[in-house]
């Protein structure tokens, strides 16, 4: 569960309140985005609090998504038919074990995420999500990602991966 208030955040993680500054967050943020200080302010800062979601709601969408993905996947015909998003750089089983990469890897961060809604939540559950966001925005840069989706959306998928691993990273420096 997240909260913004006059410039100061708290999560509550594994029955912690971690309370962190939105200045550190932007720090940490502006750190992984490569975005200016105050660019990084001003992101963080224009998101209301109805577009916060709990790491529960978070973690059971990418565990969906990442089934959806993983179904399409398996109903992929590389010896039939032949796919718009194919090309020399990309084949069909490339395209196929790369859906697969970034299906099981955005279950494993939903579960990661759903663990973190939990009382026993621990800091290395913490830092765990913060690897699972990493690798996820390495598999975005994927070519069968770029094929599909417009760089905007990709780009916002980093910022908003890139946002939560921020705060985490940022609760995790913080003294609770």
């Amino acid at each position: 569960m997240k909260g913004i208030f006059k410039g100061i955040i708290t999560i509550a993680i594994g029955g912690t309140i971690f309370t962190i500054s939105q200045t550190d967050l932007a720090k940490n943020f502006s750190k992984e985005t490569g975005l200016t200080q105050e660019q990084a302010q001003q992101y963080v800062e224009n998101i209301k609090d109805e577009d916060l979601a709990s790491f529960d709601k978070i973690g059971s969408d990418f565990v969906s998504d990442g089934k959806g993905i993983l179904s399409t996947n398996s109903s992929i015909d590389c010896v039939n038919y032949t796919y718009e998003w194919e090309s020399s750089v990309l084949t069909c089983q490339k395209g196929k074990s790369q859906l697969a990469t970034i299906g099981n890897d955005e279950i494993a961060l939903g579960q990661a995420y759903i663990k973190l809604a939990s009382d026993s939540a621990t800091r290395d559950d913490i830092s765990k999500v913060i690897s699972l966001i990493d690798r996820l925005n390495t598999d975005l840069k994927f070519e069968i990602v770029t094929s599909m989706l417009s760089p905007q959306t990709i780009d916002e998928m980093r910022k908003s991966n890139s946002y939560n691993k921020a705060l985490l990273q940022t609760a995790l420096e913080s003294k609770q």
